[in-house]
């Protein structure tokens, strides 16, 4: 079994098609600033004060007040969430700042102070078709019940996705081209098992013969790691 995110299945078809993906990263000037913002964010989520923090830092409280109409939505939330799911014998795995779940919907929420990323790469990135993909698996709720906000409180933008139905295929058929090499490497290695299990077997049954000596059967085992 092997584990999944975004950035791994981005970077294994990257390398599959020979083509950069676009990857989005933060300014490293600001990485301070983001992790005071992220930080004072889940202590809001905790229900601790952050008044004093938000006076220290204007500019934070600027990017809180522009996320607070998403966070005062009704529903059970789920804050620094991760959801995870077993496909094709593999673990996928992803990350949500927060999660609201409701009687007839899920709205994923991804905060950051980044600049905005192209729509239309980031509506076709696994950064988003994964977390749709893991918040639909979650639920099982109708395709179109499902929805990713992402908040670029910096900017200020938010881009909203909405899950489909032909989105849906279209994802499982790009992660299966993905996937498919990982299972073929465990037929392989299932198969080798199986024929050293077999020479065991026939080894075995050479010492109790005694057609083989017992140094040689010892030696044909091989050693377990512990």
């Amino acid at each position: 079994m092997n584990r999944f995110n975004a950035s791994k299945l981005s970077e294994l078809e990257k390398n599959k098609n020979s083509h950069p993906t676009g990857v989005i990263s933060e300014p490293s000037d600001s990485i301070k600033l983001g992790n005071r913002f992220n930080l004072i964010m889940k202590q809001i989520g905790l229900g601790l004060p952050v008044e004093p923090f938000l006076i220290q830092y204007p500019q934070i409280a600027e990017w809180v007040k522009f996320a607070n109409p998403f966070l005062q939505l009704p529903g059970t939330k789920q804050w620094d969430a991760e959801l995870q799911c077993f496909y094709k014998k593999q673990l996928l795995e992803a990350n949500y700042d927060l999660i609201i779940y409701q009687d007839n919907q899920v709205i994923g929420i991804d905060w950051t102070i980044q600049n905005s990323a192209n729509f239309r790469y980031l509506e076709n990135s696994f950064l988003t078709q994964l977390r749709l993909f893991l918040l639909w698996n979650r639920t099982r709720l109708a395709h179109e019940q499902v929805s990713l906000v992402y908040l670029y409180v910096n900017q200020p933008d938010i881009y909203q996705f909405t899950y489909s139905r032909n989105q849906h295929l279209a994802f499982k058929e790009r992660l299966e081209s993905i996937l498919s090499q990982f299972a073929e490497e465990e037929v392989q290695e299932d198969v080798q098992h199986e024929d050293e299990q077999v020479n065991l077997e026939m080894l075995h049954q050479k010492w109790l013969k005694g057609e083989i000596p017992v140094k040689d059967y010892f030696d044909a085992i091989p050693e377990v790691e512990l």
